[in-house]
């Protein structure tokens, strides 16, 4: 493998709940002439397949509770949204710099649980909020898209994050269906000979920041990116999940 192609997927419609994600992409690619090939890979920003689960929250539904409100005196946000920051985490690292660091029910480190205001409709009076489980969401994508095309297609749904000690947001995979998001390269030769001690690649991430460059975080409106080229033939063991550190092998200690 020595390229890859990425190709952004142009006029997306508005994505609104219960919309089908997988006939939009079927009749995109049949409108806009677009050739997809056996393997490929349809990466997918978490905000649509968001939308079309209808991961919505009315705030004034919620009811904070005392830590929410106690929180909201730390950081220049409602009491409501904290609360749901809550909910969606496991527990919150930190709150200073004016934002919740928190450990995300899903299993992963992000800004205020990976709740979206941008690129909504009412962002005043609801948030969004991650898929209930990306794998599923990309696992049952994947399989209606290979039907209709009647080729094998692979998922990752993808979001942005930051990182310790760098400045700027980049892609990541939270969701995948079957395409190993995590290759260990553990026992392999390098170029002279010696051999990988350490050496694992988060392929998923990797896929998921180069679409992230198409896909934009304005008013770019290209939320599915298809990726051709790509090769793996090792057996397919880690999905999106597999990225997650697990506590005891966290080296930062965050």
């Amino acid at each position: 493998m020595n390229s890859l192609l990425l190709k952004a997927l142009v006029n997306i419609p508005e994505i609104n709940p219960g919309t089908d994600i997988a006939d939009i992409i079927f009749n995109n690619i049949q409108v806009e002439n677009i050739s997809v090939k056996n393997g490929d890979i349809f990466v997918i920003a978490q905000k649509i397949i968001s939308k079309a689960e209808n991961r919505y929250i009315k705030l004034a539904s919620i009811e904070p509770s005392n830590e929410a409100l106690s929180l909201a005196k730390e950081v220049d946000k409602t009491a409501e949204f904290i609360q749901v920051i809550l909910d969606e985490s496991n527990k919150i690292i930190s709150s200073t710099n004016n934002m919740l660091i928190t450990e995300h029910r899903l299993g992963f480190t992000n800004i205020n649980a990976g709740i979206d205001m941008s690129n909504i409709k009412d962002n005043k009076n609801q948030v969004l909020l991650l898929p209930e489980d990306p794998n599923k969401s990309a696992i049952d994508l994947s399989k209606k898209i290979s039907n209709l095309l009647n080729i094998n297609i692979e998922i990752i749904i993808s979001d942005s994050m930051t990182r310790p000690q760098r400045y700027g947001i980049t892609g990541f995979a939270i969701g995948s269906s079957n395409i190993n998001c995590l290759l260990d390269k553990k026992g392999f030769k390098d170029m002279y000979k010696n051999e990988l001690l350490t050496t694992e690649i988060a392929i998923g991430d990797e896929l998921a920041a180069a679409a992230s460059i198409l896909m934009g975080q304005c008013d770019e409106r290209q939320p599915i990116v298809l990726i051709s080229g790509y090769k793996d033939t090792s057996e397919f063991k880690t999905n999106a999940k597999s990225l997650g550190v697990l506590k005891k092998d966290d080296i930062y200690g965050y």
